[in-house]
């Protein structure tokens, strides 16, 4: 498909590009690497002074290049960073050194990209993408650090040749676009791996799809659970690699995705100094992950969205609201595997308020409604905003809120707060 534009389009600021962004290609995912691959290499982007890492997986990839970010940059290295989706700002998804880039860097690389791609279709995706790349090669942190969007092997991420690619988890999750077993969604995630190249995978249980990959490549590779482990313990957790780390402190996210991060960074052949290692993990948090927005009633927000992510959510309700009424904000898009995550939370959750999701792969409420079978349900909201409201008036010092389902709950939202 061909854009209808003769020339390149020119626009001033980043909703309007983001608007056109929409516009152009009708799909949101159209899979594919082609049309990228032509694009980027269009571009001639220099990468010679980063060193590249690909984080691809269903679960925790967005956590886990956060937690990358911050143990990288505490170790006195620069850090840019390309994450999706974003919560608030689009400007969220490129940063260096946690740092957002200015509106008019982002302008300006939408207009080298729309340049170079010609006669090319682009989606939103792939466009902003070639975007965040040119932001980063202009940058030349010392590192950089790529989200995968979707899949791997034809996601637009992959148009890059990094120094090491890590699969996080494999589970369940965009079954129409990367098939519906592990095996089938393994293969995916394993196309950011390269020949002869450094990997890690994080999955303590992987397919065999991603078995074969390592090994028809030649890759230098570590696993979860043989070449590094972790243990976890009351106040603390330990890792153990090729050093190994005694008492570390709790992050705010699953330890399975902080050990492959640590596996990460001895992959780089970076020396880990253990205070500044604590300090990041301690401190560490990220927007929309178990986050705690008030207190009295404690208020959380997750945008756990697939049955892996809401199992852990499970686990994290069963542990931090024993003894309190949880009263649950629930949206998510009909793409998803809804009915599996309300069978694995729902003994966790007394009172669900039911909330559309309004974008178009968005499920109703309505939708929602009779997968919860028996469970008490307050009411069917038209946003999260009205359904979040409604249950901050029934909440008092004995009950607990937690928002979850989506991005888009979270997007929401925080974006009323």
């Amino acid at each position: 498909m061909q854009s209808m534009a003769s020339e390149p389009a020119k626009f001033k600021s980043v909703d309007e590009w983001l608007d056109y962004l929409t516009a152009i290609h009708p799909a949101e995912i159209d899979m594919g690497l082609t049309r990228t691959q032509q694009v980027f290499e269009s571009l001639n982007l220099d990468f010679s002074n980063s060193r590249i890492v690909l984080i691809g997986g269903t679960n925790g990839k967005g956590t886990s290049c956060q937690l990358l970010r911050q143990i990288l940059q505490k170790h006195g290295y620069s850090v840019g960073c390309y994450n999706s989706p974003h919560i608030h700002d689009y400007k969220e998804r490129v940063t260096v050194n946690g740092e957002w880039l200015s509106s008019h860097d982002h302008c300006q690389a939408f207009q080298q990209v729309e340049t170079a791609r010609r006669d090319i279709s682009l989606t939103y995706f792939e466009f902003g993408t070639l975007a965040a790349l040119v932001l980063l090669a202009q940058q030349r942190p010392d590192f950089i650090l790529l989200e995968v969007g979707l899949g791997g092997r034809l996601d637009a991420t992959n148009v890059v040749q990094p120094e090491v690619s890590v699969i996080t988890t494999v589970a369940l999750d965009h079954q129409d676009w990367l098939g519906n077993d592990r095996e089938k969604i393994g293969f995916e995630k394993a196309g950011i791996y390269r020949q002869n190249q450094k990997v890690v995978c994080g999955d303590a249980n992987p397919p065999e799809s991603v078995k074969n990959a390592v090994q028809q490549l030649a890759c230098d590779a570590v696993w979860q659970g043989i070449s590094f482990k972790y243990s976890e313990h009351a106040e603390c957790w330990s890792w153990f690699g090729n050093k190994n780390l005694l008492s570390l402190s709790k992050p705010n996210m699953p330890l399975q995705n902080a050990s492959t991060v640590l596996a990460v960074v001895e992959q780089l052949g970076i020396d880990l100094i253990e205070e500044q290692l604590n300090q990041v993990l301690a401190e560490f948090q990220m927007p929309g992950r178990w986050q705690k927005l008030q207190s009295c009633p404690d208020v959380y927000v997750d945008v756990a969205h697939n049955p892996e992510a809401v199992k852990f959510l499970s686990h994290k309700l069963e542990r931090e609201f024993a003894g309190k009424t949880t009263l649950a904000v629930f949206g998510m898009l009909k793409d998803k595997d809804i009915e599996e995550c309300l069978d694995i939370i729902k003994p966790q959750i007394d009172v669900w308020y039911l909330a559309d999701i309004n974008q178009p792969r968005g499920a109703k409420a309505a939708e929602l409604y009779p997968l919860l079978g028996d469970c008490e349900v307050a009411g069917q909201y038209a946003n999260i905003e009205s359904a979040y409201q409604a249950a901050l008036h029934d909440a008092n010092e004995q009950t607990c809120v937690i928002a979850f389902g989506s991005f888009w709950v979270i997007t929401d939202l925080m974006g009323s707060e």
